[in-house]
């Protein structure tokens, strides 16, 4: 194998560059802790393509420095071989370069190797040589000796020299196969005699398979008999389908045809009531629609008297309340009058007067949240008599959303009515869960509409699917609701399933499964009994809802003002005493006041009497109006409620109608169809086979074509369940597997014959083979005692048991021992040895791997050789590697003895970067000049 000449970085961790001799047997990298022993060794390896050292990678070392590229060069030896071949074939020279480049390309480092005929400088590599990948370039070393097993060793971990010496003796025999070749050759061995096993495998299958052949040959000529009788069927079969059926099927038309003309006829009959009653329906409807709008122009009329009266009841009011106003200054007056006689306390006059402003204050602030709130009621009062709804605001949010969306949709409470008022409580506490439920006029909106209820969170359902009830059960609460629109179809069957009762006992009469509920609102389900009734004033569907709303927020809009007016009065009061005693404070003459207005007192007590009595008038005119609109609003409400069950009446029967007359067209229809299909299956036929006479001499054998089709079916039946074939080449079948039967016997013949000679070559390969396992074996032991003679110590190897057998090639091991000091022997890893006698064995059993006499030469990383041995072991392992005459890259921390460089050839000196400085100095070294003597080499 080669051996190393000379070294260059470039960029490499921090160091930025720097050229070292390398043409030493010994080298000794020094340095303290952190110096970059180690980078060295990794940049060596790095050049070799062998993984870095203690995980670390290429990649750490060229990234430090912050520069996009860095150089690894090295020049090595390319002496002629023993073979008379040169390491580096086709290269021809003395010398070798071998470049790696490292650049940064897309975010990451990428490397790229060359070899180049003699000593060619970094600025000079690419005009020399050409770049190639990874792959190619690691055969090119494999070439020139560096081996897989070579890589391994060259890569061993810091303070790992000693660990060859722990291998089990069988981890070392797969070694020395592997390091010479030999283990690739054994598992091309054990490859081929998996495959032949894999054959005989296929040999077998082979045999499974020409048994069913032969199984499947019998059954084929089985089928040959059973051909004729199958044909003899098939054409009975064939008669029955293409003839006797046809004519059968025409006959069952035409009474079909024949059959239906009269249900037709009833059925148009039907239909002309029905649409007279619904006739009747509309124009009854027309006719209470006209009472209707007459009444709400006498509501509209009685609701102006009440303003009129409303606002003469307020002008009298105010006048009688100003005069009223004008004889309590009188009064109060007086009694300021009565209380400067009598004297005054000041500081309770002014506690008092601050605590009437407080309340008149607090007044206010009442006043105005009621304000406020009846503005609020105003607002929902006009709303609901104009007959829209007012939904709660994440309701209103999500409609506009869907408005925006252009999606076509209504609520629930927009097509429910209620038909009995009796029913209402009940009816809204079972449907009132579902008061939000948004309906899709277009199911094709159905994917938008979700996908904005789930954006939205929208927690009631959105349906697409909406049909009328097919039926109403009687007595169910279906029975109180109609709808305008189609509702959903699980709502309508909520509402069929649950029983009207008339009280819980009469609920408890009916079967265990049965849901009722009471006109209260008791409810019966499956889960159990409760109460889910709903007050007037929570009511959600129908009209009825609608006016309760309307009363609720008048009945508490009327509160409100009854509020509002006690405010108003104690305000008067409160004002009138804080003004009677800020005028006591302040001195105020009240008898002068009295004199001054004593005109104006008269003037009052004169009126007052006349003006309160026409005030009262006025309330009892205003009382009388209110009473008037109240009841026509009342008859109007019956009015509208006996039209909205007409509107109900009347879609029900608009329903049923349009479902009658549909079901009309369609038996038409289908008549027709029947007549058409009639002439269409007659025409092909002869006219002998639909005669009357054929027909009724059909009828005679066969009483319908269901008869014919059981007939065909027991014949097919019969063709299933026996072993019929259909093909009429069964017997080419036959032939074609009585062939295939043996042709695959001959084959099998053929095969195993070869599959014979393989087996046998195989093992007789192997066999041959063994001897080269013990030229390897002994080959390894000459090597390994050799080297312990150069070392002063005794080696014995024990050969392995190796014969041409799977179970004793898988067990065979290479013990190897050692006897040092004339002590006795001891094995491989039996803890009996020193740390210094661990590292001996290790080196012996190491450069043994390495060692061919016809590839002299060649380079071993050992990282800190030297670390658990004395002084004396020191000068033994140094002596030691000198004799072997291999080149050796150590390394040392510099704390070691001097001894360690007694034998090296060459000595690199490395240090630490030095702050702030960006580079580390560069590598110095030191080279002692010795006469070269040649000896047994390492490859």
């Amino acid at each position: 194998m080669f051996k190393f000449l000379k070294v260059e970085v470039v960029h490499w961790d921090f160091w930025e560059r720097f050229s070292l001799p390398m043409g030493a047997n010994v080298i000794t990298i020094v340095g303290p802790n952190g110096s970059g022993k180690t980078t060295l060794l990794d940049a060596l390896r790095t050049l070799l393509c062998i993984e870095c050292s203690s995980g670390r990678d290429y990649k750490r070392y060229v990234r430090r420095n912050e520069k996009p590229f860095s150089w690894i060069r090295a020049v090595v030896d390319n002496e002629r071989l023993d073979s008379g071949l040169r390491p580096f074939f086709p290269i021809l020279s003395e010398k070798v370069t071998l470049a790696c480049q490292i650049r940064k390309k897309g975010g990451d480092w990428q490397r790229q190797f060359m070899v180049a005929d003699g000593d060619v400088e970094i600025e000079n590599l690419e005009e020399k040589g050409v770049w190639t990948g990874v792959r190619e370039y690691r055969q090119r070393l494999e070439n020139a000796g560096l081996t897989h097993a070579i890589q391994r060793v060259l890569s061993l971990e810091q303070g790992d020299t000693d660990k060859l010496c722990e291998y089990s003796p069988r981890q070392l025999l797969e070694l020395v196969f592997s390091v010479f070749g030999d283990q690739e050759v054994l598992d091309n061995y054990q490859q081929a005699k998996n495959e032949q096993l894999e054959i005989g495998r296929e040999l077998e299958k082979l045999e499974e398979e020409i048994a069913r052949l032969g199984i499947r040959l019998r059954e084929a000529e089985a089928n040959v008999n059973s051909y004729r009788e199958w044909e003899r069927l098939n054409k009975e079969l064939q008669k029955l389908s293409l003839e006797i059926l046809p004519r059968s099927e025409l006959a069952d038309l035409h009474d079909r045809i024949t059959s239906n003309r009269g249900g037709i006829l009833k059925k148009r009959d039907e239909m002309r009531v029905r649409l007279k009653q619904r006739d009747e329906l509309r124009a009854e409807i027309g006719s209470l629609a006209q009472d209707i709008e007459s009444k709400r122009t006498e509501v509209v009329d009685f609701e102006r008297a009440e303003r009129i009266a409303q606002e003469s009841f307020t002008a009298h009011r105010d006048s009688a309340r100003d005069c009223e106003k004008i004889l309590k200054d009188k009064t109060g007056l007086e009694e300021l009058c009565r209380q400067q006689q009598a004297g005054i306390d000041a500081a309770a006059l002014t506690a008092e007067q601050r605590k009437e402003r407080n309340k008149l204050a607090a007044n206010n602030h009442e006043l105005e949240m009621l304000r406020d709130k009846a503005i609020d009621l105003r607002s929902r009062i006009s709303t609901l008599k104009a007959g829209k709804r007012i939904e709660p605001g994440f309701v209103q949010d999500f409609q506009r959303n869907l408005n925006q969306a252009n999606i076509d949709h209504q609520l629930l409470t927009d097509i429910v009515e209620v038909k009995d008022p009796q029913w209402q409580k009940a009816l809204e506490g079972v449907m009132g869960p579902f008061a939000h439920i948004v309906l899709l006029k277009d199911p094709k909106d159905r994917q938008k509409a979700w996908a904005l209820g789930e954006n939205l969170r929208y927690r009631h359902f959105v349906v697409a699917e909406r049909h009328f009830p097919t039926a109403v059960l009687p007595g169910s609460l279906m029975e109180v609701v109609s709808f305008r629109e189609a509702p959903p179809e699980w709502l309508a069957e909520l509402l069929n399933r649950i029983r009207r009762v008339e009280s819980v006992e009469e609920g408890c009469k009916l079967s265990g499964d049965a849901a009722w509920i009471t006109s209260e609102g008791y409810h019966r389900e499956r889960r159990g009994g409760r109460y889910i009734g709903v007050d007037s004033g929570s009511y959600q569907f129908g009209e009825n809802a609608r006016k309760n709303l309307i009363i609720t927020a008048e009945t508490e809009l009327s509160a409100i003002q009854e509020r509002e007016k006690e405010l108003r009065i104690e305000n008067d009061r409160l004002i009138r005493r804080i003004d009677d005693i800020q005028k006591l404070l302040t001195g105020m003459d009240a008898a002068q006041q009295i004199a001054a207005r004593s005109a104006e007192f008269a003037q009052a007590e004169m009126e007052f009497t006349g003006l309160t009595q026409k005030a009262q008038e006025a309330a009892n005119i205003l009382a009388d109006c209110l009473k008037k609109r109240k009841a026509a609003e009342q008859r109007l409400k019956d009015l509208e409620i006996g039209k909205t069950r007409l509107d109900t009446e009347f879609s029900k029967s608009e329903t049923e109608t349009s479902k009658d007359l549909q079901d009309l067209r369609l038996l038409r229809k289908q008549q027709g169809e029947r007549i058409v299909d009639y002439r269409n299956r007659r025409r092909p036929m002869p006219s002998r086979w639909y005669s009357r006479e054929a027909l009724a001499e059909l009828r005679e054998k066969y009483e319908s074509a269901e008869a014919v089709r059981r007939d065909i079916n027991r014949q097919k039946e019969r063709l299933d369940q026996g072993t019929w074939v259909t093909d009429s080449q069964v017997v080419a079948v036959e032939e074609k597997l009585r062939d295939d039967h043996t042709h695959l016997a001959e084959t099998i013949k053929v095969r195993g014959i070869h599959h014979q000679r393989h087996m046998r070559a195989t093992e007789e390969a192997r066999e041959s083979y063994i001897n080269v396992l013990r030229a390897t074996v002994r080959r390894y032991s000459r090597n390994v005692r050799s080297l312990g003679e150069l070392a002063g110590i005794g080696v014995d190897v024990e050969p392995p048991h190796l014969v041409n057998e799977d179970l004793a090639l898988a067990q065979a091991g290479l013990n190897v021992k050692f006897n040092f000091d004339k002590k006795g022997m001891i094995g491989l890893n039996d803890g009996e040895a020193s740390g210094g006698q661990q590292v001996m064995k290790s080196l012996i059993l190491l450069i043994g791997l390495l060692m061919d006499e016809s590839r002299p030469g060649g380079f071993v990383f050992i990282d800190e050789p030297f670390a658990h041995l004395d002084v004396f072991n020191i000068d033994k392992v140094g002596a030691f590697l000198e004799s072997t005459h291999a080149q050796y890259v150590l390394t040392t921390p510099n704390t070691h003895n001097v001894n360690v460089f007694k034998t090296s050839d060459l000595t690199l000196v490395t240090q630490k970067r030095r702050h702030p400085e960006k580079w580390a100095p560069p590598v110095a070294f030191l080279l002692r000049e010795k006469p070269v003597v040649k000896a047994k080499g390492v490859r």
